[in-house]
């Protein structure tokens, strides 16, 4: 899976075009957010004593800390968001995750060997290859070695999508794998599907309300509440519990749910925009 991960965000940040890149507001309150968000949840969840609110917690955490998907960029320009702010969001999502996921986990998971500066490094070295690195080596391939970086580019156009298409299957077998083998009662997970439904209204909802701020409510909706969940469910399993990685998948299904709704009704908004002639939104 990391592999995957790792290949995944490497096409998509070579096809990145950084001329377009700005620092906006909206970008360093959401990712503010993010983080008093994450360490919130993750001190109410290691503080409770029930088992279930515990999970529903330390699950919402999850989701929240979880870095924005490359694939935010695609979902954002269909949406007639702007391709430069959410790619700056992207970049600078991947980088606060990679600092802030150690010190939460490590804070979360104490049966991990060595005091919490060791812990932080024991998680920083797995995490930091697979989401960072690949913005690097991008970066490398654009500056040093233009024509791989270009035919890489030019020629790579869906495998990002059949990749990402491919782990779903993986991760929607071990979702109801970990679902299979958690002994939840039909109640509990019922909370856990709910617990994921709530995430994503919520995220979505505080990104686009930041967004207003700077006129981008599109980009910021999809930067806060699109999120690589692949990664999230990876890290998940690798230093929690698979049970704790049941509502990140349920993430998956709801965030797809409503990606789609938004493309629908973008497309009849276009259908009324080109009926009346009017001109197509775009931020």
């Amino acid at each position: 899976m990391p592999w995957i991960v790792f290949l995944i965000l490497f096409l998509a940040f070579c096809k990145i075009n950084y001329k377009e890149m700005k620092p906006h507001y909206w970008q360093a309150i959401l990712l503010i957010l993010q983080v008093i968000i994450s360490f919130t949840l993750a001190y109410l969840g290691t503080g409770s004593e029930n088992k279930l609110i515990k999970t529903l917690l330390i699950g919402c955490m999850v989701c929240v800390i979880t870095p924005t998907a490359a694939a935010a960029s695609v979902i954002t320009v269909k949406l007639g968001g702007n391709t430069g702010a959410i790619t700056t969001y992207i970049i600078l999502g991947n980088i606060v995750a990679s600092i802030a996921i150690p010190i939460v986990f490590s804070f979360v998971n104490p049966n991990i060997q060595g005091d919490l500066f060791e812990q932080f490094f024991t998680i920083l070295k797995r995490v930091f290859p697979v989401i960072v690195l690949p913005l690097f080596l991008a970066l490398f391939l654009k500056l040093f070695m233009k024509r791989v970086h270009d035919f890489i580019a030019a020629n790579t156009k869906d495998l990002g999508f059949y990749l990402w298409a491919t782990i779903i299957c993986f991760l929607s077998c071990k979702t109801f794998s970990n679902i299979s083998k958690s002994g939840c009662s039909a109640f509990e997970l019922s909370a856990m599907a709910f617990a994921g439904l709530i995430c994503t209204v919520v995220l979505y909802g505080i990104g686009k309300f930041v967004g207003n701020i700077q006129g981008q409510r599109i980009s910021a909706g999809q930067g806060f509440g699109q999120k690589n969940m692949l990664f999230g469910i990876w890290v998940a399993l690798c230093y929690l519990s698979p049970t704790d990685a049941i509502i990140p998948g349920t993430y998956i299904l709801w965030q797809n749910l409503f990606n789609a709704y938004q493309m629908y009704i973008r497309e009849k908004k276009i259908s009324y925009w080109n009926s009346k002639g009017e001109k197509t939104y775009f931020e």
